[in-house]
């Protein structure tokens, strides 16, 4: 069996993590490997046996050594990258969010329709077991009429460097806002909310927002980089479907496994895992798998769609810009 060439450019931990889930699956060979920081890109190279390394984003992405790119940069850096790379015949998977803007989102959906390779945007979520058994209960009718969707995201404080903060309403809880989307097959009608500023001006690190969809579902989303280190498991999740016939409850980390001793209380979140006997098991192994399978067999990625990573993008942007800034 002919091996897919892959290359993965953006190398800190989320991109780590895409080369564990590779570097795993005896279909792949890693190929290049791109970061604009040379010295990291050496580094990554040689822990991973990688032959070939780029600097530069274009050529990257133009590399007649690749056939399908996993984009794990900054999102304001995936055009530079996802666009070239559409172009030149390349398969792309793009973590999410797709942009920081939705002009750039939709320049890369419009790219991928023109072009021949597989395009998906990686909205993990959509690949736990957990939302997808909720897609299923919720298209079966088992909830009735959806009236109230809540969600709320804290994720750790040091999870992003300093400098690297981003507003927590377009890079986490976008991850709810495009489950919404997705559980109602509606669009944000109005949004009220605030945002708060604690530890730069620069960057709100908290965000909540009460928004009415186009359908009458009415949804909370709060998100924040407040987190303490010693939170059990990386995150703290949970969102809560209330219907007039039925409701539903996810929490992450899901209550499977806990560990107490005179020291610690915590929870094992098997989704947050970096194991390479593991990974693979986790929703972004199936995520990274299921992509490649539809380029192996020639079918188009469907449990989402270019156009829905782009109303994802539009409707957390249109959010925020209603969020009042606090600043106390």
């Amino acid at each position: 069996m002919k091996k897919l060439r892959v290359g993965i450019a953006g190398l800190g931990d989320f991109g780590l993590l895409h080369l564990t889930v590779l570097s795993q699956l005896p279909y792949v060979e890693i190929t290049r490997v791109c970061s604009r920081a040379p010295a990291r890109a050496a580094e990554i190279a040689a822990r991973f046996k990688v032959p070939a390394v780029s600097t530069d984003y274009e050529a990257f992405a133009r590399a007649d050594d690749v056939d399908v790119v996993s984009v794990v940069t900054l999102g304001q850096d995936h055009r530079a990258i996802v666009v070239p790379a559409l172009q030149a015949g390349k398969h792309v998977l793009v973590e999410k969010p797709l942009a920081e803007t939705v002009e750039d989102a939709r320049a890369m959906a419009d790219a991928a329709k023109r072009a021949s390779g597989k395009f998906m945007v990686a909205h993990i979520c959509r690949f736990m077991s957990q939302y997808y058994r909720a897609k299923e209960l919720v298209a079966q009718g088992r909830l009735g009429c959806l009236s109230i969707i809540q969600t709320h995201r804290n994720n750790h404080y040091a999870t992003l460097a300093p400098g690297r903060k981003k507003n927590p309403m377009r890079e986490t809880a976008i991850h709810d806002i495009d489950l919404a989307l997705w559980l109602t097959g509606s669009d944000v009608a109005e949004a009220h909310g605030f945002k708060r500023y604690n530890q730069s001006d620069q960057e709100a690190d908290s965000c909540l927002a009460v928004v009415k969809l186009a359908n009458g579902t009415l949804c909370s989303f709060a998100s924040s980089w407040l987190g303490r280190d010693a939170m059990p498991a990386g995150l703290d999740a949970m969102m809560k479907i209330i219907g007039t016939k039925g409701e539903l409850e996810i929490r992450m980390p899901p209550p499977n496994l806990v560990f107490i001793d005179d020291r610690e209380h915590s929870h094992f979140n098997p989704e947050t895992t970096s194991s390479p006997a593991m990974i693979r098991q986790t929703a972004l192994g199936c995520e990274i798998e299921y992509f490649l399978a539809c380029v192996l067999n020639n079918t188009v990625p469907d449990v989402i769609t270019p156009d829905e990573a782009v109303k994802a993008v539009d409707a957390a942007i249109r959010i925020d810009a209603c969020c009042e800034e606090v600043r106390q």
